[in-house]
């Protein structure tokens, strides 16, 4: 059966249900290897933080420190931005980038034994690689989600009848995996599925328990491992769940974990500087009590964060909607349902809304419209990439003439 591209908004953050369904955040992912032939890593914490917090809650109630882009503060404009490139993918082919010049793609199966298989995407020439055809632990094991850098290729399997996971990674280069395929992590029924990126020969992932279950009062916990370490290395603990997935953007990991225990329910929106070997915290934003980010990226020294509900008296930063700033303000506010993690460059900010995405420009104060290619369906044009990036790639499931889903189209801006 074949799965179509319909990234759907995250609405839950438990491990998905027995049945095999489908979001943006929980696909079905694979593996490499036979089961029982995969080496395993241990991890240590002899230097991860814990709840280290550097401000106060951001209640905003001043409006002047609000600039909102589509209530008049900014001015319309033309998009600066057309493909460069654009592809015709088969039915069912979902895309992730985390920068560099390959995509890591969750394919149509290529064989009857597997509901989807594992591939990639040459952000150069539109090549499309199957790397993994089947999950490595068996027939009763599924692909869960991937995602891949130039360096390094990682993925989660799981067993959907009892609900245990693996997280896998090998080392990849020039559209092949290379070496052998590592098992990071593993969980099962009482542990959530890691939330995981990859960046450069890293891969940093969050093991957290389920908001219910046998674990639900364990802290949760943020790891970095390095291709060809023996070892993977806890970067943060949080004394409950992280609130976002984690995000790379140019050696900026961001996280939100709980913070201020002793005070209730609050989340630091963190960033954290992996490319340094000490892994110092560089900025750190708290927002008000009870207010949980939806996604959230450290781009060019700022926050840019998502809220996906109205939270009653918590000020600007409890409204849904997209912000740019940082502690003591001003934001910049993209008054929108928030749909994925923001992409950009420079001062221009790539939002996705319902249909289309913003291209919004912190420094000329305007904004334009980044268009879905003709025939699309439900979401329109789905960011694959997030941060700072010079290659930004969106795809979308496109109708033929008879208004049937016939294909996928990939396309590549520059920025």
């Amino acid at each position: 059966m074949m799965r179509l591209p319909f990234p759907g908004k995250r609405r839950s953050r438990e491990a998905p249900a027995a049945r095999k369904g489908f979001t943006r955040r929980a696909f079905v992912a694979g593996s490499v290897a036979a089961a029982g032939g995969i080496a395993a890593i241990s991890l240590t914490s002899c230097s991860s933080n814990e709840g280290a917090t550097t401000g106060e809650p951001q209640v905003v109630t001043d409006e002047s420190q609000i600039v909102g882009v589509l209530d008049g503060d900014y001015t319309e404009a033309e998009s600066p931005y057309e493909p460069v490139s654009t592809w015709s993918l088969p039915l069912g082919t979902v895309l992730h980038h985390v920068g560099g010049s390959w995509a890591a793609a969750m394919l149509t199966p290529a064989s009857s034994q597997a509901v989807n298989s594992l591939g990639c995407l040459s952000l150069m020439s539109g090549a499309l690689n199957t790397l993994v055809a089947t999950p490595t632990r068996g027939a009763a094991w599924d692909f869960f989600d991937v995602r891949g850098s130039d360096e390094v290729f990682a993925w989660v399997e799981i067993h959907y009848n009892d609900r245990a996971w693996v997280l896998l990674a090998q080392g990849f280069a020039d559209g092949a995996l290379t070496g052998e395929a590592v098992q990071l992590d593993e969980g099962n029924i009482d542990w959530e599925p890691p939330r995981f990126t990859t960046w450069g020969p890293c891969v940093i992932w969050q093991r957290m328990p389920l908001a219910t279950g046998g674990s639900s009062a364990e802290d949760s916990h943020c790891y970095l491992w390095r291709l060809g370490d023996d070892e993977g290395t806890e970067i943060w603990t949080s004394h409950g769940r992280f609130a976002t997935s984690p995000h790379v953007s140019d050696g900026i990991l961001t996280i939100a974990p709980r913070v201020l225990d002793d005070e209730g329910v609050y989340y630091g929106i963190t960033a954290v500087d992996i490319a340094d070997e000490d892994r110092p915290q560089r900025d750190q934003l708290v927002l008000p009590a009870s207010v949980a980010p939806f996604e959230a990226v450290y781009m060019n020294e700022t926050f840019v964060f998502s809220i996906e509900a109205s939270y009653e008296g918590r000020g600007s930063l409890g409204n849904m909607g997209t912000f740019i700033g940082r502690e003591g303000g001003p934001y910049v506010y993209v008054r929108r349902e928030p749909l994925a993690c923001v992409a950009g460059r420079g001062t221009r900010y790539l939002v996705k809304a319902q249909s289309s995405h913003f291209v919004v420009d912190t420094q000329a104060m305007t904004y334009a419209t980044l268009r879905g290619p003709d025939r699309t369906v439900d979401y329109g044009d789905w960011p694959a990439s997030e941060g700072s990036t010079e290659l930004f790639l969106t795809f979308a499931t496109v109708r033929n003439a008879q208004g049937v889903p016939e294909s996928v189209t990939a396309r590549v801006f520059s920025l």
